[in-house]
Parts: C-alpha cells; structure tokens; sequence
C-alpha cells in the first residue's frame, strides 16, 4: 500500500471517530483536540474551552499556563473533515497562519473580552490571568491543530506586542499520521550523512568485550549547523523516542542555550556548557579511519534523539533566526543496537523489536536525568501494559442475551495503535472483521484508563492535572505488577517478586470506564457551565467514596453499565462539584485550583455529608 493510501486511511479512520464523538456531544472540534492532544504528548494537559466570535475573527479552543516558566500555551483547532476523489485535504500556510491569528487576537483583546465575560464562563479565568500576568508573560505557544495535511510545512512566524517569544506549531494529519507508524515501529528510514549533507560524523568508539555485543557505541561531536539541517529536513522525526520533544526554546535551560548562541562572544564555550545529545540507531554505514579508533558515521538507519531534544530544538530555532553557528560543537553519544532476529535475553526467548523497544525505553529513561520525563512513553513496554494489551485482545464482552460474545474492548497501549492495526490489514472483509470485534467506541488508550482509574479511587486532583501526571501515579500505584521490589533478606534476595494480573483485575479497570462514561454522559445532558472535565473527575470520585459498598465492578463489567438508579445521585454530586469548585476557588484559576489535593479534601469536608443517605 503506498504511502498515500495509508494516509488517506488512516485520515479516514481518525475522522471516523471523531465524528463518532461529535454526534455525541453535538460538537467537532472539542473531540477532535481531544483526539490530538494525547500526539503532542505535553506534560501537562491544556483546559479545554471554546470561544468564538466570527465578527472579530477570534476563536480559542483551550489553553495551559506554565506558572514556573512565565510560558502560555493557546490552542486553535481548524476542522474541515470532508473531501471529495479520495485526495488528501491539504493546509495552505496563508489559512494556518489565520487561524494562528485568530488565537493571537484572544490575547490581544483580553481585557474587553474579560469586561463581557460572566464569572461562570471558562474562558473568565484566562482573560483574567492574561490581564493579570501581562506584563509576567515571555513566552507564547500558538498550537494549530488542523485535520489537513500541511505537505509543505513552512514555519509560521508571528509576533505579539510585549511577548519576548512567540511560537507556531502547526499539528496536523500528516504529523500525526507519521508519529502512529513511528510509534508502531512500522517504518525505518535511512540518513545518508555523507552523499546527502556532505558532512560524515566522526566519533571515537568506545571498547567493548562482552560476548553479547548488543550494543556498538561511539562518542564525538556534531556541528551544530549539520544538526540543524538534519532537523530541518527530518523535524520530529528525529526525536519521536525523545520523551521531552519540543519544538521551542522553554524554560531556563532552553533560554541558556539561546542566550549562549546569540553571543558570539559565548558560542565557543556551548560545548563546555551544554550536555549535547544521545541518540541511538538500529544499523549504520560506519567506517574506521586508518588504524585510529576514530570511525567515520556515513548513514544511520531509524536514528533517534533519545535525549537533547531540547537542544536540539533550541540549535534549530537559532539557525532559522540567521544565528551563525559555524564553529558550534555539540557533544554528542551514539549507540547502535546490534540485535539478531531470534534472541535468549534474561533467560527468555525475545523477538528482537520487543528487546529493541525496551532497550530504547530504558535508554531514554536512564539518558533523561535533566528534565521531567512522559512515563507513558517510557513504561508502554512494561509487562504490566502488555499483558493489559493481551487481556483485552482475549477476553470477550459478555452478552446480555445468552448469545454468542461478538466484541472485546481494545486497549490502546501506543498512541494510534488500534488506526495502525486496522491500515495493516486489508481493506474490505478484514478491516470490516476487525472492526466489528473491536467498534470505535470500545477502544481506551492508556492516560484515558489511568484518568479513569484515578478519578475512582479518589484522586481527581491527579486526573485534573491530565493523562501524564495520572498516569505516572496510576503506575506508581500499581507499581508490585511491574516494578522489581527493593525489599530484600539477609543474603541480598529479593523477598518479593513482581505479581501478575488476572481477568478480574483487566474487568474491573473497564468497570471504572464504563463508570466514566456514565457520569459523562449525564453531565453532558445536564448540559452545565464550564469545567466539564473537572466535573465528571470530582463526581467519579465523590460517587466512589460515598457509595463505594454498594457498587459492584464486576457486575459491571457483566452487565457492561451501571444501573439507571444512580442517574439522579449522579446529577446530585455533579451539580454540586461545579459550584463547589466554583466557590471554593475564589480568586484562583478554577482549573489549576482543581488540581490540587486542598481542593478534594475541601470538597468531601464540605459537601460529604449533604450528599450521603441518597439511598
């Protein structure tokens, strides 16, 4: 199938569900940046919002404040879901930098929207922090999320007064697209260093003398203009495995590397200052020089920026601002992954792209001591997420007619797996057989269980802060099915082994799903005024602690829903968390006043009480 086809199926699919979502909840474009943001894999989740005025060319569909970093994020989603002859639908830069713009205006027109907004609305609290913090705020981050394809990909420059650095990113199909193969290990692709860019690495190797030989690696420098040309032919693709891609200088770190390659004074001492890059590749074209231990680096195949990201990032920012970076080195650690088809690893027989994979994660763990790290990247190949994986491809949901089990849920353990598993098969009976053992609207991905998951065993505070932080405690949690014990006994032996799951264990994390669902679809209907999703968290979780006994999870997972006689207990405790959250915020920001632990403790003291007895 060639590349095209398997855009415009995977395009077809992705839209799919997001109409599937939209005829739902009588929106598009809140499910479809729903649908992208688990791609952009930030490590904080933007509230979601929608405001609109055609008149005054304004829209804004959600926003993130890095308190830390004086940094603001705005989100702007162009939705345009239908074509015509099977041909891609393609973004021109002219409508992406106008969507661009109509986010731009939002923060420029801040104060007489604030002096219109009702205090009930979400969009009040950014206006207010942005009239608040105007003069705190560095950096701005304009995300577009369009459903085209933007072949072209020119960068989009703006400016916004006041604002020392502003950002475009453009996340669109294609981008998204290309990040579900990567992440499926489905394409490798090959840099020629030599015959493309002119300019072969050279690196030192470094001695190795174990029998396994698993790994070759080389250590050097790269000039920094070549890493910019890579990354501005390659972009993403080159730090897909990287946990903390981005495509902006942030934080204090980021904003050193500026600093010291604006000044030509400080550009010499970049490679003194600056940690460099570690990267990793399944094979290469390398070359030994004479008799030296130097090697020449002519192409690599599927090479991945494993750490540096950031750097790396940064480097490209001040070449595309005309920064001379002749004569800028970059440390850099190169490993190539030396692994046969078939392979006895740890006692066990292991196919080579799992042993791959979880040599990459632990790479990336271990080489990413700087910064924060996305643990659902990191530990998507633990034992634990595969045997969820495994459970939901065996076990059937069960009939409520005494007929034959025809569908299983499907968890998605990597982002854009279950598109991925349908493109690979062909198109017609079996994507058709597929898809009706595993509907859309069955699949969970990973954050989503852990949302799910946290919010039922009451920490909606953790679920409010988004997928990343919910799912690293949602593993912290359950960490005895898949982290070794440091409890040991006096001879050094550890006392107790990793615990495997069982069926009841994989039934009951649907239960708390279906209980998500629920309370959602009741919420929607109630059809109440902002914080929707802070809702529905603080509700699973008030529903949980108070009625905890009388719900069963494993009748639920039989019945596959919840009885209709907690509807009204439901629309109590939702009814009740929005004013609470409301209230109780006072001058904070609701939405990051939802995120801390104060303010579901404030909610059981409070309201506890009045909500129990209902049954």
């Amino acid at each position: 199938m060639n590349e095209t086809k398997r855009k415009l199926d995977f395009f077809n699919e992705f839209i799919d569900t997001v109409e599937l979502k939209g005829r739902i909840s009588g929106s598009r474009q809140t499910p479809f940046l729903q649908e992208v943001l688990p791609f952009i894999n930030a490590e904080d989740e933007p509230a979601i919002i929608y405001f609109s005025k055609k008149e005054s060319k304004i829209q804004l569909n959600g926003y993130l404040y890095q308190d830390d970093i004086n940094t603001l994020n705005l989100y702007v989603v162009e939705y345009e879901p239908f074509m015509e002859d099977d041909e891609l639908p393609v973004a021109n830069m002219t409508s992406l930098k106008e969507y661009a713009n109509k986010a731009k205006r939002f923060y420029t027109n801040a104060e007489p929207i604030l002096q219109l907004a009702d205090r009930s609305m979400e969009y009040y609290d950014l206006t207010k922090m942005i009239v608040d913090k105007k003069d705190e705020i560095e950096e701005v981050n304009i995300y577009v999320i369009t459903s085209n394809f933007y072949l072209s990909n020119k960068p989009i420059d703006l400016t916004i007064p006041s604002v020392e650095t502003v950002n475009v990113h453009v996340w669109d199909m294609d981008r998204i697209f290309k990040l579900s193969e990567a992440e499926q290990g489905i394409r490798e692709f090959d840099i020629h260093f030599e015959s493309e860019y002119g300019a072969a690495i050279q690196m030192m190797h470094v001695p190795n003398n174990t029998e396994k030989g698993l790994i070759d690696c080389y250590i050097g420098v790269i000039p920094a203009k070549l890493l910019s040309r890579l990354y501005d032919d390659w972009g993403p693709k080159l730090v897909e495995r990287n946990v903390r891609s981005f495509l902006q200088a942030r934080g204090g770190t980021n904003k050193g590397i500026r600093d010291t390659l604006k000044d030509e004074s400080q550009r010499e001492l970049f490679v003194a200052y600056n940690n460099g890059i570690s990267s990793v590749a399944k094979a290469g074209d390398i070359e030994q020089i004479g008799d030296s231990n130097l090697y020449k680096i002519k192409t690599l195949t599927s090479w991945q920026i494993v750490n540096g990201g950031q750097t790396t990032a940064s480097i490209h920012q001040a070449f595309k601002n005309d920064v001379d970076l002749e004569g800028v080195y970059v440390q850099s650690k190169l490993t190539i992954l030396n692994i046969p088809e078939e392979i006895e690893y740890n006692d066990a027989q292991m196919d080579r792209h799992a042993l791959e994979d979880e040599m990459i994660a632990k790479i990336s763990e271990y080489a990413n001591t700087q910064n924060k790290i996305n643990k659902s990247d990191l530990l998507a190949n633990t034992r634990f997420m595969s045997d969820i994986e495994k459970l939901s491809r065996n076990i059937w949901i069960p009939t409520q007619d005494n007929r034959k089990e025809e569908f299983k849920w499907y968890f998605e353990r990597a982002r854009g797996q279950y598109m991925v598993d349908i493109s690979r098969r062909s198109k017609g009976k079996e994507q058709t057989a597929f898809k009706k053992v595993y509907p859309k609207e069955k699949v969970i991905t990973k954050v989503e269980m852990a949302k799910y998951f946290m919010s039922w065993e009451g920490y909606p505070h953790v679920s409010s802060k988004g997928g990343e932080e919910a799912f690293k405690r949602f593993m912290d949690l359950n960490s005895q099915y898949w982290k070794q014990s440091s409890v040991t006994n006096d001879e050094g032996e550890v006392t107790k082994s990793i615990l495997s799951i069982d069926s009841d264990y994989y039934k009951q994390l649907i239960a708390g799903r279906i209980i998500n669902a629920f309370v959602t679809s009741i919420v929607e209907r109630m059809n109440l005024k902002g914080y929707r999703a802070n809702v529905i968290y603080y509700t699973v979780a008030m529903l949980n602690y108070l009625y905890g006994k009388e719900i069963n999870l494993m009748e639920i997972w039989q019945q596959q829903a919840l009885s209709n006689k907690w509807e009204d207990i439901v629309r109590a405790i939702a009814n009740n968390a929005l004013n609470y959250l409301r209230e109780s915020a006072g001058d904070q920001n609701v939405t990051q006043w939802a995120k801390k632990e104060d303010c579901w403790k404030g909610f059981i003291k409070e309201s506890a009480v009045v909500l129990s007895g209902m049954i």
